[in-house]
């Protein structure tokens, strides 16, 4: 999982001169601060970016701990 999501599609806010907000969820850039939880839980962004991050978890090798029973054997 990355640690900000910024790579959102954005749309300026017409009423401010340097604000922009999620293109999906219409949810301002300040608020959402590059978190992925802050987008709107119906936001097509942050649907998509959740599912990407749980294919990723479930395709990720697993790493095998150490067999702590042979610790003490000496080659």
């Amino acid at each position: 999982m990355k640690p900000f999501y910024i790579d959102y599609p954005q749309e300026k806010i017409e009423e401010h001169q340097h604000a922009y907000r999620c293109s999906y969820c219409k949810i301002p850039t300040t608020i959402i601060f590059g978190l992925l939880e802050n987008h709107a839980d119906n936001c097509t962004y942050r649907t998509q970016q959740s599912q990407w991050a749980q294919l990723g978890a479930k395709l990720k090798p697993q790493q095998k701990h150490f067999d702590e029973a042979h610790a003490d054997e000496v080659d």
